[in-house]
């Protein structure tokens, strides 16, 4: 059976988990960011292992980035209409 999202939880309580979970996401985002930025390639110029490229590591990080906004927005525009 399907309920309305509406029917038991009040407008001010969604609008506070939503904050709540763009603030979380937030921060593990720039825990994500930090941790890309902090990393340099350690491995020695003759190892059998590449290094990995930061630039690809920089995009892996900032493409979420653009996902979490795109939903949050598309959450907070669902929830006003």
């Amino acid at each position: 059976m399907n309920f309305p999202i509406d029917s038991w939880l009040s407008p001010a309580a969604a609008t506070s988990f939503f904050w709540v979970a763009v603030a979380v996401c937030a921060v593990a985002q720039l825990y994500i960011m930090r941790a890309v930025f902090r990393t340099l390639p350690d491995a020695p110029t003759n190892s059998a292992v590449p290094a990995p490229r930061q630039w690809a590591e920089v995009v892996q990080a900032i493409l979420p980035i653009g996902g979490l906004v795109a939903l949050f927005y598309g959450a907070w525009r669902a929830m006003a209409g």
